[in-house]
């Protein structure tokens, strides 16, 4: 497929939490428990909307600092908001509208599609599963690699299970750690605007879009 520009891709790589799917409940969720467990105060959504993006450390270290709270911590943390979250990633998921049909669209025009997410894989499979995203021809967890986003490897490794070289491969995310992500792995990026992390980018997107769902409209089989 060409964009606009005349750039010919043959795969799109999409993050997960902010571009496919609102999921910040659901992690609220998850995070407020975990806190409590640790007897600790409860983030809201919106706060944990702005902690979301480099995946399940991070997030926990987050909370933690929020609470002010010792960050010695954050292991036991880390395996309270995992068993949480793994038991029910679901509930409070909402897709993000037009997103389904434009995976089919892009799909059905030749596209190969992926994921690449900071979320750890068993979640990750269980969402795509029980939302009915996809097709997707490669999932790429925050647990696949040791490495997670922002280092490129992750969004690579999804890169070559598809096939089409970096320079026909277009990576579609929400935050400066997707930006940064794409452009450490020098492929072209589509910015989503209505996700989670929306700071100031390094660089200017390959495309800006205000939802996911824009892109089988940018994308043309001419």
């Amino acid at each position: 497929m060409l964009t606009p520009a005349g750039v010919s891709y043959g795969a799109v790589i999409f993050d997960l939490d902010g571009t496919l799917i609102d999921s910040a409940a659901s992690l609220q969720g998850a995070a407020a428990a975990m806190m409590a467990d640790l007897g600790l105060a409860q983030p809201d959504v919106a706060t944990v909307s702005g902690m979301v993006g480099n995946g399940v450390p991070p997030l926990v270290a987050r909370c933690l600092t929020w609470a002010g709270a010792d960050p010695a911590l954050a292991t036991e943390g880390e395996r309270r908001f995992r068993d949480h979250y793994d038991a029910d990633p679901v509930t409070g998921v909402d897709v993000f509208a037009g997103v389904p049909q434009m995976l089919v669209t892009l799909a059905q025009g030749g596209l190969r599609l992926g994921v690449c997410t900071n979320k750890p894989e068993a979640p990750t499979a269980t969402v795509l599963r029980a939302l009915s995203l996809g097709p997707f021809d490669a999932v790429v967890g925050g647990d696949t690699l040791p490495q997670r986003k922002p280092d490129p490897a992750p969004l690579l490794h999804c890169q070559a299970q598809l096939g089409p070289p970096v320079s026909q491969t277009l990576f579609v995310g929400d935050s400066t750690v997707d930006a940064q992500t794409a452009q450490a792995a020098g492929m072209d990026y589509a910015h989503v605007r209505c996700g989670y992390q929306n700071g100031a980018l390094d660089q200017e997107p390959t495309v800006m879009l205000r939802s996911a769902a824009e892109l089988s409209a940018v994308l043309s089989t001419e």
